[in-house]
Formats: structure tokens, C-alpha cells, sequence
């Protein structure tokens, strides 16, 4: 699983492949979907960018003084994965610690963020596993406290033209997977990510429609199964 802890993988053992690639680019786009983007458009890749040897600490800053600036967030995704698959759907976050990430049909995933819990839920099996926020990458921005340094590391750092990309990996487990988070920078823009899982397989996430700093229905990050009705 990409950037869970190996006690998260053996958790979700039992769920699909399918639903594993939907789990995984969701809790990345749980993790670090802060951004805007005015239209849907997928940036260029990297292969031609230029490398820089070390990312600067006045960079490294920026970065997170932008993702920590953001208190609350509601966005339209769309998901591409090189294996085929295919989602959208919308986001809805709140700093610190809350989330929302809803796949529209006919994908039947829901993934929330309680402030306490990271819950995926299947709504086709009515199953939900619980995690520990702090083993999925969604810890990691929605925490109080912004590190890019902490308990993630910068492996690698490419400029071009129009964008920054920084490539993170968790230290505790840095075979897991890789995110790339990808920033305009005048002004500093969060505007797309790209997960690569351990198998090589890699997802592209963008944000549009974004809109940032307006209050949220705190109903939005409760759980509650959806049982079925007596007599259905």
C-alpha cells in the first residue's frame, strides 16, 4: 500500500486490488489535496526538468508555511491511474486532523478523517477498516504542525519553468512509495500530485473548482454506517 506503515498493510489485506489503488491515490488526495488549479489540465512530466542538488531550507519553508496557512478546503478531484483506472469525485478538509474524500458513483468509496480516526469505508459491503491517521500520509498535512522534514523525506527536488516538484518518502518505511507534490510558484500553488506505489504503478491527482477559508458542516466529518432498512 503506498506510504501505509506495514501494520496498515496487513489491516487491508482482504480488500481488492481495486479497491486498494482507490484507497491509496484517496488518502494521498486526502493528504495533500490543498491546492487550486483554475482548469483541469495535467502537467508535463519531469523527464526533461532540470535537477537541482538540494532543495533549499527557505523553499522547504515556504512550502510548508503555505500548506499550514490553509484552515479549510472543498474541491472537485479527478484521479487517473497508468493501470487504467479512473475516478472523481469531491474533497472536503478541515485543519487540524478532519477530511471528507467522496468518490462519485459508481465508485462506492468513502474515506473520512473524524480528527481521531482515518476510516475507508465500502459502502457496496458496508465495511469500514479503521487506521491510524498518523500511518497514512493524511497525517502527515493534516497534523497541527506542518513538516516536510519530520517524519517524511525529500528525495528528490526538480524545477522547471512553471512548477516545483518535491518527491517525498516516509522514513519509517521509505520502500512503500513515493508522492510527488507539484507547486507553482508565483504565487505558491499547490497544483497537482503523483503517487508512484511500490509495484510502479502511478496515480495523478488533480484539484479544480477549489475554494478555500469557508465554513463546513461538522456533520461532513462523522462516521456512520449506512445500514439497510428493515424489511429491504
Amino acid at each position: 500500500m503506498t506510504l501505509f506503515s506495514k501494520s496498515s498493510q496487513s489491516r487491508l489485506k482482504m480488500i481488492t486490488a481495486k479497491g486498494r489503488s482507490i484507497i491509496a491515490a484517496g488518502v494521498i488526495a486526502t493528504a495533500i489535496g490543498l491546492g487550486a488549479v483554475s482548469s483541469l489540465v495535467f502537467l508535463p512530466s519531469p523527464v526533461h526538468a532540470q535537477s537541482s542538488e538540494e532543495i533549499a531550507p527557505e523553499t522547504i519553508k515556504k512550502i510548508e508555511n503555505y500548506l499550514a496557512g490553509i484552515t479549510t478546503l472543498k474541491a472537485d478531484f479527478v484521479q487517473i491511474s497508468s493501470d487504467g483506472g479512473a475516478a472523481e469525485g469531491k474533497l472536503f478538509m478541515e485543519r487540524p486532523g478532519k477530511m471528507r474524500f467522496e468518490y462519485n458513483p459508481p465508485a462506492q468509496i468513502l474515506l473520512v478523517a473524524t480528527g481521531h480516526d482515518f476510516i475507508y469505508y465500502d459502502k457496496e459491503i458496508n465495511a469500514p477498516t479503521y487506521l491510524d491517521i498518523d500511518e497514512t500520509p493524511a497525517g502527515i498535512i493534516l497534523a497541527e504542525n506542518i513538516s516536510l522534514t519530520d517524519k517524511v523525506k525529500i528525495v528528490d527536488y526538480r524545477r522547471t519553468a512553471e512548477t516545483i516538484r518535491v518527491e517525498l518518502v516516509r522514513k519509517s518505511d521509505p520502500g512503500a512509495g513515493s508522492v510527488t507534490l507539484v507547486f507553482s510558484e508565483k504565487p505558491m500553488q499547490l497544483r497537482q500530485w503523483n503517487v508512484t506505489d511500490p509495484t510502479g504503478i502511478e496515480t495523478t491527482v488533480t484539484l479544480f473548482n477549489a475554494k478555500e477559508g469557508m465554513s463546513l458542516d461538522p456533520e461532513l466529518f462523522k462516521f456512520e454506517r449506512i445500514w439497510p432498512k428493515r424489511g429491504s
